[in-house]
């Protein structure tokens, strides 16, 4: 488990040190501007950087030259000026380590490791709405790097499609049009432009097509398809280090197998950290839940894929708790006589495709004065003594507070 410690950056303090670890599931939730989105691209950098060291994309002293870190990395989220004197990040992946303070970033490779999963970084940003609801998207210059990451791939999922893409929701499905040069959304009753769907389509629609495009394309890649999906570059340096491994006597045929295998895992992305910024955008609650089923099934295909969202929703955390309880109930019913019969009625209130256990989900709160801890549970359910759950709970008790205020004008 990936592991971060980040302080003195932006809006977070953290003044106790606590550490994130980023599980199987990891749910960043908090106020506007405590700091949600400011840990959630800190996270997709650093895993994007170890996969690029892995990968040779260029060397440690490349990287750790003088504000390469910062204005060139960092500069992709527009992170860059997040920075203080006192900045301090540490962040523990599966191959290296980062460390960065008083300017410098330090890294260490972990040589314990022994197998490294590539990943697919992908980072789903909350503007995502921009490139559903404009036709040439793509054409306006100067976007923020992760939304231009997201547009292009969203282009490239929606015009590849060999047959409309279905959302969860309803039977609506999303298509490209190569005469009108659109994207259309559609049911069985009618179509139009996505351009002209409500916002809650075009916040929906990029992030499930993208999560589901994306994990497609690893499933291919892990049938055997990945040297043919490389690009030119990658295809080479594959096939003469292959070359090299086969030429040399001095390696047994287990071993050489073992470094070919090794070799593949880190030119193909093997697995998905999915890092999505607000998933229930503009979307009604029980649309909320459909995504949140949709991302957690999506999770669940790879042991080593990974979920993390930041959220404002308190219907997102109790969702996911149904999840959560669901999971649970999962591997309760393995040794029960009735556990077809139970988990089809399971199924109609949270597909076991996206049931999670307790052990794999992490849950993070950032209060307005930069500090975050580690959200409890009770018997493994997440506590509904939350920020959000408190909330709601304040509306009722200003509603009661005009009830008050009511009694005292009639007397």
């Amino acid at each position: 488990m990936q592991q971060i410690l980040i302080q003195n950056f932006g809006p977070i303090v953290n003044k106790y040190g606590v550490t994130l670890k980023v599980n199987k599931v990891t749910v960043l939730c908090g106020r506007q501007g405590s700091g949600k989105s400011s840990i959630a691209k800190l996270i997709s950098t650093f895993f994007w950087l170890e996969k690029a060291l892995v990968r040779g994309d260029f060397g440690v002293n490349e990287l750790t030259a003088k504000n390469v870190f910062r204005d060139k990395y960092c500069a992709f989220h527009n992170i860059q000026n997040y920075f203080k004197t006192d900045t301090y990040f540490y962040f523990k992946g599966t191959k290296f380590e980062f460390t960065y303070e008083k300017g410098v970033l330090n890294v260490a490779e972990i040589k314990t490791t022994r197998n490294f999963v590539r990943p697919q970084v992908m980072y789903i940003p909350a503007e995502r709405n921009l490139m559903a609801a404009l036709d040439d998207a793509d054409k306006i210059q100067n976007l923020p790097g992760s939304l231009s990451a997201m547009l292009d791939e969203y282009s490239r999922a929606i015009r590849n499609a060999k047959k409309p893409l279905s959302l969860p929701l309803n039977g609506f499905k999303v298509s490209y049009d190569e005469l009108t040069k659109s994207a259309w959304l559609s049911d069985s009753n009618f179509s139009i432009k996505m351009t002209e769907a409500a916002s809650g389509f075009q916040s929906m629609a990029p992030m499930v097509i993208v999560t589901r495009y994306l994990f497609n394309k690893i499933m291919e890649n892990k049938k055997g398809a990945g040297l043919e999906s490389a690009s030119e570059v990658e295809r080479r340096k594959i096939i003469n280090r292959v070359t090299k491994l086969l030429k040399d006597g001095s390696l047994s045929s287990s071993m050489r197998a073992t470094l070919i295998k090794q070799l593949h895992a880190g030119y193909f992305n093997g697995r998905l950290v999915n890092i999505v910024e607000e998933p229930e955008q503009n979307l009604y609650p029980e649309t909320q839940r459909n995504v949140l089923n949709e991302l957690l099934k999506v999770n669940n295909e790879l042991a080593y894929n990974q979920l993390v969202f930041t959220t404002h929703s308190p219907y997102m955390l109790n969702y996911l708790t149904l999840a959560i309880k669901a999971g649970m109930l999962k591997d309760d019913l393995k040794h029960s006589a009735k556990s077809k019969e139970l988990l089809g009625k399971m199924d109609l209130i949270v597909p076991r495709s996206g049931a999670v256990r307790p052990k794999d989900v992490s849950i993070y709160e950032i209060s307005h004065d930069g500090e975050f801890q580690l959200l409890g549970n009770y018997d493994g359910v997440p506590s509904d003594t939350n920020f959000l759950n408190s909330a709601l709970n304040d509306a009722n008790e200003m509603f009661d507070a005009l009830l008050e205020i009511q009694d005292e004008v009639r007397g």
